[in-house]
């Protein structure tokens, strides 16, 4: 017999923790162990006040100096849309930009859609994420057996593991990796 844990990684988009295995091909599934808690999700954090001094002039992009603020390291990076507080100058009115209609952000790279013009330029981004790490996901839910499945998804088909009763099931992998929802936190398995 053989365990087989899962790997949790997080959704960048939604925070939902996915969960995947690997086994062999024709390992049989023998049961499943079921989490005592599981997670709803990752938390979310508001960054706010990232301020930018633009140089002064017409800038059609900015590159946000320094290392790259969390969590803006890549393009489709796990936060929500952005909003830019601007001033185009001293004594200029501020205005408020939205990510996809006044700028776009990728990576550390600010693209203006319409120019940023003036001198003193400032910028104000604030924006939501949730955390990408799966070590910090909280396991605070209880689940209770007695009206938990686990599902596992192999191949594109979901399938639902029964783990006592006259339901209990061997299920012989056909394929090498799979998902399974939050609710199982192992898979054993004949190897």
């Amino acid at each position: 017999m053989a365990k087989v844990l899962m790997t949790t990684t997080v959704d960048v988009q939604t925070g939902a923790p996915v969960n995947t295995f690997a086994v062999s091909a024709n390992d049989t599934i023998k049961a499943v162990v079921l989490r005592k808690y599981m997670s709803a999700g990752a938390s979310q954090a508001r960054i706010t006040d990232l301020s930018l001094t633009v140089p002064d002039g017409t800038a059609t992009s900015f590159t946000i100096p320094g290392a790259n603020p969390k969590p803006i390291s890549t393009g489709n990076g796990p936060r929500a849309a952005a909003t830019m507080v601007v001033q185009q100058g001293a004594g200029v009115e501020e205005e408020s930009w939205v990510e996809g209609i006044n700028f776009t952000l990728s990576g550390s790279v600010i693209t203006f859609l319409p120019n940023f013009i003036g001198t003193g330029k400032v910028a104000t981004i604030s924006y939501t994420y949730y955390d990408p790490t799966a070590a910090n996901l909280v396991y605070d839910i209880p689940v209770y057996p007695s009206n938990t499945k686990g599902t596992i998804t192999m191949d594109g088909l979901n399938i639902i593991l029964w783990n006592e009763g006259i339901l209990a099931q061997e299920l012989k992998a056909w394929v090498t990796a799979g998902k399974a929802n939050g609710v199982i936190e192992a898979l054993i398995t004949d190897a």
